[in-house]
């Protein structure tokens, strides 16, 4: 969860995650390559109508960071 948090506050981004992805995988809940693979895709998929919804409603996806 640590790396999680580094790599989301290196580009600046407002918060890291909650980390619920990143402890259901390191706890091994998925044991599977092919359960893996899925929650990746699921990821992919709420990430991009997530975008879309906000482009949609004319939303600012995420806050611009000025340094």
């Amino acid at each position: 969860m640590a790396v999680t948090t580094l790599i989301l506050t290196w580009p600046k981004k407002p918060h890291p995650p909650a980390g619920a992805t990143t402890l259901i995988v390191s706890l091994g809940t998925l044991s599977q390559a092919l359960e893996l693979l899925t929650m990746a895709c699921a990821i992919i998929c709420v990430t991009a109508l997530g975008w879309g919804l906000n482009l949609s409603l004319g939303a600012d996806p995420a806050p611009k960071n000025n340094p």
